[in-house]
């Protein structure tokens, strides 16, 4: 243990004069980054530090008040995008026009390369739609999703062959499973512009609402015309 009285222990007399004769030490441990400033005689000044310092909090904060802004403002245009979606739904007077909706009008909307549906469900093998849903057997269909209601990111070469595209990402969307057989059967797939479009680590919340909304109203508009029973 060190004596008090070793020769080595610095006197408070001699950390005094120590910082008297050298004022910038202090600035130099509270800003290890700043540049020495010339000292005002022999006062040793840790504003400049401080208010440094100071500085750089503030800056942070603007930083992450800019980031919660700007994330606002994307869920902002997201709940936008799906309003006019659901609006157009709304507008399709029959089956015909909804899937025109989906198929035209929804790449414009959402900023998608294009959008389609693909169904495994007997109802639609023999629609003649052009824009109706794409025919494909149960089995092709499970693999799409691999038992999952949503996927996201790179496509297979299964789904390019369906769409006779290779998109840069999609998102596969299972229509609810409680609605009517048909739509049950039946995908959304929303084929991005980017990679980035879609990624796993994408929320999912909106894409999900956005099939329930095709779905119900696909369900709504099978039962006007009497093509299946919504009971």
């Amino acid at each position: 243990m060190t004596d008090k009285n070793d020769d080595n222990v610095p006197t408070a007399e001699q950390v005094l004069r120590f910082l008297a004769a050298n004022p910038d030490f202090l600035k130099q441990i509270a800003a290890p980054d700043a540049k020495p400033d010339a000292a005002d005689g022999k006062i040793v000044d840790l504003t400049p530090a401080i208010a440094r310092r100071a500085r750089n909090e503030a800056r942070k904060i603007g930083l992450q008040n800019k980031s919660i802004l700007n994330l606002a403002a994307e869920n902002m245009v997201n709940w936008q995008r799906l309003h006019h979606a659901a609006l157009a739904l709304l507008a399709a007077a029959d089956i015909d026009q909804l899937f025109h909706v989906i198929a035209t009008e929804f790449p414009s909307i959402f900023d998608l390369e294009s959008c389609q549906l693909i169904s495994a469900s007997a109802h639609f093998q023999q629609n003649v739609s052009k824009d109706g849903p794409i025919f494909c057997p149960d089995d092709v269909l499970a693999s799409l999703t691999g038992g999952k209601s949503l996927v996201l990111g790179a496509p297979e070469s299964t789904l390019c062959a369906l769409l006779g595209i290779a998109p840069a990402s999609v998102a596969i969307i299972a229509l609810p499973d409680r609605l009517v057989d048909p739509v049950a059967e039946t995908l959304l797939v929303l084929c991005g512009q980017k990679k980035s479009s879609f990624t796993p680590d994408l929320s999912s919340d909106l894409l999900v609402l956005l099939a329930e909304l095709v779905g119900v109203a696909l369900t709504a508009r099978l039962g006007m015309s009497g093509e299946v029973n919504v009971q």
